[in-house]
């Protein structure tokens, strides 16, 4: 898996790099593609592509254009575009996309709501995105 997630990163020019072992604490924003295989605490926007790696670690806010997931995420994630969750990727929060993918083990504990084209077109960005929670008795 490893190399498969090395390969999509070298396709998708992942131009910042936070590495294991690394802790950051506070807000990042990105105007192109990174990768995180350290702990990040604190909202994340990216303008582009987020990879998280099998050792990285986001407690925090997500707001990217596309998301592959490996390592683990703490908050609500809006991916603008797709996401995909790995066999080793787990979320504790709600996430909202336009095309989700999930490989058998990856993990989403919340809810999830997949955005229509025609609803994407009037999200304003970084607006808020409502998801219904089903109640049992």
């Amino acid at each position: 898996m490893w190399i498969r997630l090395w390969k999509k990163a070298r396709r998708q020019n992942i131009e910042s790099l936070i590495s294991h072992g690394v802790q950051v604490k506070g807000e990042i924003r990105s105007s192109s593609s990174i990768r995180i295989d350290g702990n990040v605490e604190g909202k994340v926007e990216v303008k582009g592509d987020l990879i998280v790696g099998e050792k990285g670690k986001i407690k925090g806010e997500i707001l990217v254009d596309n998301l592959i997931l490996a390592g683990r995420i703490e908050g609500n994630i809006e991916a603008r575009g797709r996401l995909e969750i790995t066999a080793t990727g787990s979320i504790m929060g709600d996430a909202s996309c336009s095309l989700i993918s999930i490989e058998e083990g990856g993990f989403i504990d919340g809810t999830s709501k997949m955005i229509r084209p025609q609803e994407k077109a009037e999200m304003k960005k970084g607006e808020k995105v409502s998801v219904a929670r089903s109640v049992s008795s």
